[in-house]
């Protein structure tokens, strides 16, 4: 009993310890290598906690289903790309590559899902087939993409437009990648050797040091450039690049332990094993997604550290605070407007106002809808006034605030209670107006000085 109480008092030690070390730091007065690592320590939390919610597993579970319906369209399409600019022998290594964690078994799965691609002869499908593979295509990558965006509490996705050219892009952009990949491994392997390396004892060595360090520094890469291009919205690159070097020696490391099952396996374990190819190769995708779901949540929470402590939960706000800040994203647009500068997006004012993208989407609705901003044509939108805002006083726009509701509902308005405290708001509304109601937000705009400047951002966070 006693060794138990000292057991949860030491545990309660160290996880006040920890907190204050993870939390309570000063991390400005810090030196770079202990900043670092109370970093690193706050991201993995964050991470942990995220995995240990299940919302990470939920969605790698889903897109393992859409994988299994669209991987081959999708490669049948790349495909398509590859053997036109006549580079398609490149697919097989490169499939060599990402299933290798699979060890000996990848042969056999890449050899088949060769085999796949080569049966679906896109040039010779009819209108419907081609519609539907591509609407498969689509799919999948839309899916892709929701996914990302809930890891970067992005609640808007891209346009149907901008969807079909981006994720034609990819699909186009990634065959280009792994033929610069594979073509400069190549190009290591073969004449690296013979010209430089050759005359040494140890060139084999250095010759597998350099081709790995090359295979990992193009996962990365690939990774990160994922992050960067799949989230619908504006990703710093050495984040993404942050998660991709952190994604990557995951990946490494699960190839390793799902080598190392194959191989320890005993003949009668590797016979059973044969009958589960497809469960493996599933279980793999699983593993798979939810690997690159949690390089991209390390993205994230490295981009936006302040999120590490909290999440992606709503920032809870009181009343005041959501009227100040809607009332501080207005002023911020009408200013950017009067300086004729480029307009604020959803992104920058959440990264300006160090706000919960998800509020700032909520603040952006609300002062659509009461018509005081209106989105422009781009993607991302970018947020300008809906009229003229010489005459529009602070206190006009907080009543329109305070005042809106999309489903009013009038029971409960002649209670006396209510009554009474409709009184006492609407006195002290008189007395706002009557001192303070005749300041403009042009007025505001003059007084204070100008704010850092945040060039419009790509896309909304």
């Amino acid at each position: 009993m006693a060794s138990g109480a000292r057991f949860s008092a030491l545990t309660q030690q160290w996880t006040s310890w920890l907190h204050n070390l993870m939390w309570d730091t000063n991390l400005a007065a810090q030196p770079l290598w202990r900043r670092t690592g109370i970093r690193a320590l706050q991201i993995t939390y964050a991470v942990a906690r995220d995995l240990a919610e299940g919302q990470l597993s939920l969605r790698a579970m889903s897109l393992v289903y859409y994988t299994v319906i669209a991987i081959i369209p999708l490669l049948a399409l790349t495909f398509s790309v590859l053997k036109g600019l006549s580079v398609h022998n490149a697919m097989e290594p490169a499939l060599l590559n990402v299933l290798q964690p699979l060890g000996e078994r990848s042969l056999e799965v890449t050899r088949n899902i060769i085999n796949f691609v080569e049966n679906v002869r896109v040039d010779v499908l009819g209108v419907v087939s081609l519609g539907i593979l591509l609407y498969t295509v689509h799919n999948m990558m839309q899916k892709i993409e929701m996914s990302f965006n809930f890891i970067w509490s992005v609640s808007v996705g891209r346009k149907f437009a901008n969807r079909i050219s981006e994720y034609l892009f990819a699909v186009i952009v990634s065959p280009l990648l792994i033929f610069v990949s594979i073509g400069i491994s190549s190009y290591i392997s073969t004449n690296l050797f013979e010209r430089y390396l050759s005359g040494y004892t140890i060139g084999g060595f250095i010759l597998q040091f350099i081709a790995f360090v090359t295979a990992f520094t193009f996962m990365s890469l690939a990774f990160a450039f994922t992050y960067k291009f799949v989230p619908n919205t504006k990703v710093k690159f050495k984040s993404a690049l942050v998660g991709g070097v952190m994604t990557a020696v995951i990946w490494k490391t699960m190839g390793g332990i799902f080598q190392a099952f194959f191989i320890n396996s005993t003949n009668n374990e590797v016979i059973y094993v044969a009958f589960f190819s497809v469960i493996l190769v599933m279980i793999f995708a699983y593993l798979g997604w939810l690997v690159l779901l949690t390089g991209s949540s390390i993205a994230y929470y490295h981009q936006y550290p302040a999120k590490a402590r909290t999440g992606r939960r709503k920032t809870w706000l009181s009343i005041a605070e959501q009227e100040g800040y809607a009332l501080a994203v207005a002023y911020l647009i009408i200013q950017r407007f009067k300086q004729r500068e480029a307009p604020w997006s959803a992104g920058a004012l959440a990264d300006h106002l160090r706000l919960n993208p998800s509020t700032i989407d909520e603040i952006i609705t609300l002062l659509e809808r009461i018509d005081f901003i209106r989105p422009t044509n781009e993607d991302p939108e970018n947020y300008l006034p809906s009229g003229s805002v010489e005459d529009c006083t602070v206190a006009e726009l907080r009543q329109k605030i305070r005042n809106y509701s999309p489903e009013f509902s009038g029971a409960g308005s002649t209670v006396a209670a209510r009554v009474k405290i409709k009184e006492f708001i609407s006195d002290t509304d008189k007395l706002i107006d009557n001192n303070m109601g005749t300041i403009k937000f042009v007025d505001l705009t003059r007084k204070v000085e100008k704010p850092e400047n945040m060039p419009a951002e790509k896309s909304a966070d």
